[in-house]
């Protein structure tokens, strides 16, 4: 008979607890499932980016349009006018380097790196709130002067 000592034996268990906990997928679909939401967020985040983008495109004839109708209103409320289309043109840059930058993504909107999807997400929802209020500010500002008349 063979005689193998107490290390032996220990090490043997251990290896074959390793095997054994390897084959185990709780880990790897743990970290996949919050892969799938950081994709699923991100996916939401650049549908309400596309959408705001019509938006801004469409801000500078409003603009343009409002200062065309009212020739006879002040210099001072276009100006406050064109600077708070500059505000949501620099907040709308702000969320459009993000966007295309996609930082963590890959093209298709998958996780390549995890720490930096998350801060894209963030990142690109704070700057989308940021235009969201810009632009809200804008059309408020067009009511008023629309309104002075």
């Amino acid at each position: 008979m063979f005689k193998t000592s107490v290390a032996t034996r220990a090490i043997s268990f251990a290896v074959l607890i390793a095997v054994l906990l390897a084959s185990f997928p709780t880990t790897a679909a743990a970290a996949k499932t919050n892969d799938q939401g950081l994709e699923r967020k991100w996916a939401q985040l650049v549908d309400s980016y596309d959408r705001q983008s019509i938006t801004h495109n469409t801000a500078p004839r409003w603009v343009q349009q409002s200062i065309n109708d009212h020739r006879r209103a002040s210099n001072t409320k276009k100006a406050e006018l064109l600077r708070a289309l500059a505000l949501s043109n620099s907040a709308w840059a702000a969320a459009t380097i993000i966007a295309m930058r996609h930082n963590g993504f890959d093209a298709n909107g998958k996780v390549v790196d995890k720490a930096a999807a998350q801060q894209s997400v963030n990142d690109l929802a704070k700057a989308i709130q940021r235009y969201t209020g810009s632009i809200r500010n804008l059309k408020t500002l067009l009511h008023q002067f629309n309104k002075e008349e």
